[in-house]
């Protein structure tokens, strides 16, 4: 659990640098003994299907985020940026 709370707090970190908004998709191996993550690719329109990795993701959070809540939390992302 402490290897994955440290690879999210890098991954943020490197979304942030990277300036990314909204929501992509970042491959990386991580070394859970150093915590080291190695970004293989950054993708900022990743596909959406019942199979894709980001509503797997969603749903191991805690609490789950369920498919349509995560849709309907990446349309009001959108709608407040246009504004």
């Amino acid at each position: 659990a402490e290897a994955l709370e440290k690879c999210k707090q890098r991954i943020e970190l490197i979304a942030d640098t990277l300036q990314l908004e909204g929501f992509s998709r970042i491959d990386a191996f991580v070394n859970v003994d150093s915590g080291e993550v190695l970004i293989i690719e950054v993708n900022t329109v990743p596909g959406m299907t019942p199979s894709t990795v980001l509503i797997h993701q969603a749903l191991t959070e805690q609490p789950p985020m369920y498919p349509q809540q995560f849709f309907r939390t990446l349309l009001d992302l959108s709608s407040e940026r246009s504004l």
